[in-house]
Formats: structure tokens, sequence, C-alpha cells
């Protein structure tokens, strides 16, 4: 726990900047959020795990009975709930937890959500086996995650050992693990899960979208 604690201040500290930065890619942003759209009906209880500061929840909460969306860092719960209630909204909960502190007592979920969050947990196969332990059978686990690129190659290599290192050494940057998007769908389905879709996002480093059902 202690990477993850670590981490909790670090994006806690950033935050109101996170906040106020623009989308990197808007359209890439927006396609995931309308195919993530048809996997989700108004009976819904969905989960949101690593909801940043809440927009995508926000978003989704039209489609669905109900969403709880949570973060490790409390400044970005606080900036979520600040947007919760300007927009009235009374079918979102928002609340700090690390991905394993979901407890299992408080129910299943018919979707689970991981946009942008794989990458960053150290623990990726207990996270996905806590995942799937959370998702009803039947229901979709929908997730986006950086991966290393198939080929490598040198900006890949700046990047992850010698960029994204420097950055954590300062301070200012957070726990990041790259795997492949063939080893990411491997471990998905380990956990439990039966691959229905994918596609992938081009940027610095590519992104891999996965629905996946529970068995």
């Amino acid at each position: 726990m202690a990477a993850l604690s670590k981490d909790a201040a670090f994006w806690s500290k950033i935050s109101r900047k996170y906040a106020a930065d623009p989308i990197r890619n808007m359209e890439g942003y927006l396609n995931t959020l309308e195919r993530t759209k048809l996997y989700l009906n108004a009976k819904d209880n969905v989960l949101e795990i690593g909801c940043g500061t809440g927009s995508t929840a926000l978003l989704l909460a039209a489609q669905v009975a109900h969403v709880t969306a949570t973060d490790l860092a409390s400044g970005m719960i606080e900036i979520a709930n600040e947007k919760r209630a300007e927009e009235g909204l009374k079918n979102v909960t928002f609340k700090v937890a690390e991905v394993l502190e979901h407890r299992l007592d408080e129910g299943s979920y018919d979707a689970v959500l991981a946009h942008n969050l794989l990458h960053l947990v150290p623990d990726l196969d207990d996270a996905l086996a806590h995942i799937s332990s959370l998702t009803k059978p039947g229901g979709v686990f929908i997730s986006k995650t950086v991966c290393a690129p198939q080929n490598g190659g040198v900006k890949y290599t700046m990047i992850s050992q010698i960029a994204i290192p420097i950055m954590q050494a300062l301070g200012k940057a957070p726990f990041v693990n790259f795997i492949s998007a063939e080893e990411l769908e491997r471990k998905v389905v380990d956990a439990g899960f039966k691959i229905v879709e994918t596609s992938d996002q081009a940027g610095m480093l590519p992104s891999r979208y996965i629905v996946a059902r529970r068995s």
C-alpha cells in the first residue's frame, strides 16, 4: 500500500491543475464514451474505479440507475463532488478508495469501468481479480489502458526508461507499468472475463480499449 498511498498524495496535489487542463484527445475520449454507453442500460448499477475529477461518471449518469465513482486521491474526489453539486445529479456517489479497498459486501455491479487506470496499478493481477469479484456474472468490465507499443522503439525507451524514472525521482510522476496490449488482454481473461470487443487509440503511447464480460 505504500506506493499507492504515495501516489494518492501525488494525484491530490495536482488535482486542480489536472481538472483545469483540457483533454488532450477529445475525439478519442468522446468515442470511448459513446462506445461505453452501448453496454449500459437504465437499470444498471455501475462502478467506475479511478474516476479522477468525475467527468466520465457525470456524463454517463443519465444512462444508468446509479454510478459509484471512486479515486485514490481525495483531491480528485473533492472536485468531483463540486461538479456533482453544480449539476444537481442524485444518482452519482463519489468516494475515496484504492482498487483493493472496494468491499465485496457492498454488492456487485452490472458494469465496472476503469479508464486510464490499469497501467498505474502496481498489483495488476490482484486488481483485476478483485474487479472480477465486484462484477456480476454476465456483467461487463470496460477499460482503456495505455500500453507498451508492440515494437518498442527509441521513443518508448526514452519515455519508459529515462523520462519517467527521472520524474518519479523528483516526485513529478506516479507509479507506471506499461505492458503490451496482448499481455493486458491475457490478464483480463485470466481474471475471469471473456473479451467481447477491443480497439486501439493512437497517441504518444497507444491505448487499448477493452470490453470484457464476466463469466
